[in-house]
């Protein structure tokens, strides 16, 4: 994320300022400081993007899941019908559609918490990245108000 890359140049500029003696202030180039601050306001949206990304992808593995345990169950279902058509093995059939009608939807239990598991730990990470983001925001506005 290039905000960071961003907000860290705030930071060195700030950090390396020339210190005004017997204060904790430091003389920084306005101009440099607001072309930053002008870049970082271009690039949150880049960054906002990249997290709506992210819930999109979440959604189509989702879909995915659901299409896939669904599609299982279909073919559970449908090798349960021609398997009753017999009388003899109708026992079996009942008992084998009952097999793979429970691992249909465990697999698609599975499918679905392993989905919903990524989609929150990406959602997590893109979180905590905008949080310390905003943090950082906040830090360097504070900084460039006290420098003032």
């Amino acid at each position: 994320m290039k905000c960071f890359k961003i907000i860290e140049e705030l930071q060195s500029i700030i950090i390396n300022g020339s210190k005004i003696p017997l204060s904790n202030k430091v003389v920084i180039s306005q101009d440099q400081v607001l072309n930053l601050l002008d870049e970082l306001i271009r690039e949150i949206p880049e960054d906002i993007k990249d997290a709506e990304k992210i819930l999109q992808d979440r959604q189509k593995i989702l879909i995915d899941a659901q299409q896939q345990g669904e599609l299982i169950i279909k073919e559970a279902q449908a090798t349960i019908e021609k398997m009753v058509d017999q009388e003899e093995i109708t026992k079996l059939a009942r008992d084998k559609s009952d097999q793979i009608l429970a691992f249909a939807k465990q697999t698609a239990r599975e499918l679905r918490a392993g989905a919903n598991a990524y989609a929150d730990e990406i959602l997590e990470d893109a979180q905590k990245h905008l949080e310390k983001l905003l943090e950082t925001l906040k830090q360097s506005r504070e900084e460039l108000k006290q420098s003032r």
